[in-house]
């Protein structure tokens, strides 16, 4: 973990317990939406489809009367065919032929162009198209997402309006050996440069509310030989399962861990420990996603991928800063008595990541060593809560600093625990039973843990919870 650099490090090390660095493992298809899962979408332009036969959008010719009958169920102000009216309380969308867009010239922008791209007007949304026919492409490559990726086959662009923050999935079906090769693109803006994700078969992004564009390109390989042909595209939106609000500072811990724009639970920034092929080449790897202040002071450089401690690090900086945002505190207004000092691979950083400063050293020391928050002790544990910090070691020699989420018991009793963290393989929602719950993701994920004796490694001794105090209290 530490490559050197002209940072001071203590020189002594004891014998730990808990070491987030000691040991490899941090020691430190959803076929469909249901109906919860639609969104109205205010108007969109009426040269998008509106004057098109009914199977132009969906080859059930069905589908758009379906769309429109979910569309007025949804709300209520719906107007004629389930086109959302502009009304006080639900403003209609941007116009999507406005700004940078050229003028909607049926011949300069033919259906399905990205200045007149095929609206969606409610999800689920499936849509059935061959591109082979279309003429020419103006997206040859999407330079944010794939910039060497060649894209020059002809494009299909849709438009969507989203009115609340959701995961956004767009699929293709594939077939291999169809000598048919589709990509598909989420863009913020009808712009390749634009692009927020993309994918051969499905992406999935977390999205704000607002406008958005899908782009259906045309692989091309290295022969110039492009793959153009019939796809049947499906877009539908997950809000999935979150960490429940809590009081005091765990409500800002959860609140940064159930930000996924922060922190996507979908591989985006992967688990890296202790791994030549994957640490960074930087003076000293943190396990930071993203850099990191503290009291005003930038102090910990991110990397886009994370270990343990230093992701449980990070989110309790990024919680602090959100109670200082929502409470009008200065940047500079130190979280109690905790110094820059001790931050800065002082004794606090020492206790949180495991090093030099005690035999079992865990988030909970360096909480209470900072006067900042205290341990659970075990016959505490049933008050434990989300945004807990948890320090926890394994039979095999291993172990882990996670954030709480629960319990798992067995008639009454403790026998393991749910958590998140950054870890080399975990789940995507926080309960497992969620039917959008995608499992094998690295990085900041959720993960179950049963003690040792119940099927498990974890051993119940070795298990440390800590709590941070509100600021507003000390």
């Amino acid at each position: 973990m530490w490559q050197g650099g002209s940072r001071a490090m203590p020189l002594l090390l004891l014998p730990l317990v808990l070491s987030c660095s000691s040991q490899p493992e941090c020691t430190c298809t959803y076929p469909g939406a249901d109906a919860g899962c639609r969104i109205r979408l205010p108007d969109l332009p009426a040269a998008a489809d509106a004057s098109g036969p009914a199977d132009a959008i969906s080859p059930d010719a069905t589908a758009w009367d379906a769309a429109a009958e979910d569309a007025a169920a949804i709300h209520p102000d719906a107007g004629a065919g389930g086109e959302p009216r502009a009304s006080e309380d639900s403003p209609g969308a941007p116009d999507v032929a406005s700004g940078e867009m050229p003028s909607q010239d049926a011949a300069a922008c033919p259906v399905g162009s990205a200045c007149n791209p095929f609206a969606i007007p409610a999800l689920p949304f499936q849509d059935e198209r061959d591109p082979s026919t279309f003429p020419g492409s103006v997206f040859p490559a999407y330079a944010p997402c794939a910039p060497n990726v060649n894209e020059s086959g002809p494009e299909f662009l849709y438009v969507l309006y989203l009115e609340e923050a959701a995961l956004l999935h767009a699929r293709l079906d594939d077939v291999n050996g169809d000598d048919v090769d589709m990509d598909v693109h989420i863009l913020s803006a009808p712009s390749a440069d634009a692009c927020v994700a993309r994918d051969n078969i499905e992406v999935i992004a977390w999205l704000e509310p607002g406008q958005y564009w899908i782009a259906v390109d045309t692989w091309v390989d290295d022969a110039g030989v492009a793959y153009p042909g019939p796809y049947v595209l499906d877009v539908f939106v997950t809000l999935g399962s979150t960490l429940p609000d809590q009081e005091g500072f765990n409500k800002w811990v959860v609140a940064s861990i159930n930000d996924w724009t922060l922190f996507p639970k979908d591989g985006t920034y992967p688990y890296c420990f202790a791994d030549e092929s994957c640490e960074p080449d930087v003076p000293i790897y943190f396990g930071m996603v993203h850099d990191q202040w503290y009291m005003g002071q930038y102090l910990f450089e991110g990397t886009q991928r994370c270990y343990c401690c230093g992701h449980t690090l990070e989110v309790f900086l990024d919680a602090y800063r959100r109670y200082q945002e929502a409470g009008g505190v200065p940047v500079t207004q130190g979280f109690g008595n905790l110094t820059v000092e001790d931050m800065d691979l002082g004794a606090f950083y020492q206790h949180w990541y495991g090093w030099g400063v005690a035999d079992t050293s865990s988030s909970a020391n360096a909480l209470e060593y900072s006067g900042i928050g205290m341990e659970i002790p075990p016959d505490s544990w049933d008050s434990a809560l989300p945004g807990d910090f948890v320090n926890l070691s394994r039979s095999n020699g291993t172990g882990h600093a996670v954030i709480f989420v629960e319990w798992k018991k067995e008639g009454g009793q403790i026998v393991g625990l749910r958590y998140y963290g950054c870890n080399g393989s975990g789940d995507s929602h926080p309960d497992e039973g969620d039917p959008d719950n995608v499992s094998g993701q690295s990085g900041p994920t959720y993960r179950t843990e049963y003690f040792d004796g119940y099927g498990g490694k974890v051993l119940p001794k070795y298990v440390f919870v800590g709590r941070a105090f509100d600021p507003a209290t000390l």
